[in-house]
């Protein structure tokens, strides 16, 4: 009675990879919360106002421009493919950066805190995590015209004739070009 099956390991090592999994799970949300303190608040108003941003895609994406609801969509990773059926490969980049908050502001509606909070509830339900966090815009820029899907925002000088401008964010708005 007291010998174990191969059977019964079978379920032990299921529940070791749902608590590794879960173990994983903490482990991210606690590095999107070393974040928050790195870079803690926000600033004011007027930061907001003063991005200028070009929401950039691959050129070879099938669309030519995206509103405020279809880039919250595809930044929250709610919508997760192309009108096409192909992938999409949000980029953002790096949180408490000014370009990140005006642009988390314009598009999800959401303050650096509530961004932070948006993506480690989603951890923990075992959901898709945040896009990519790129640390330059420059690398961006590169990433998103050699990747097919590629999308992501830089500052509207730095755009250049390799990707696809799809929106703007100005004066904390999205408008399309």
């Amino acid at each position: 009675m007291g010998t174990r099956t191969g059977a019964g390991s079978v379920g032990g090592n299921q529940g070791r990879r749902v608590w590794l999994a879960a173990a994983v799970r903490i482990g991210a949300a606690a590095v999107v919360v070393a974040a928050l303190v790195a870079f803690p608040g926000s600033p004011g108003p007027s930061a907001q106002t003063s991005v200028r941003l070009a929401v950039i895609a691959n050129p070879a994406v099938p669309v030519k421009t995206q509103s405020a609801s279809e880039l919250a969509g595809i930044f929250s990773r709610a919508t997760r493919t192309w009108k096409d059926g192909s992938a999409i490969r949000p980029l953002n980049l790096q949180p408490g950066s000014s370009e990140r908050i005006a642009f988390d502001r314009a598009v999800l509606h959401l303050d650096p805190d509530q961004s932070a909070q948006f993506w480690v509830d989603r951890l923990v339900r075992g959901e898709e995590p945040a896009p990519k966090a790129i640390t330059k815009a420059d690398i961006v820029l590169r990433l998103v015209a050699s990747l097919a899907g590629g999308i992501g925002y830089i500052p509207e000088d730095k755009v250049d004739d390799k990707v696809r401008v799809l929106a703007f964010i100005r004066d904390g708005k999205v408008v399309t070009p």
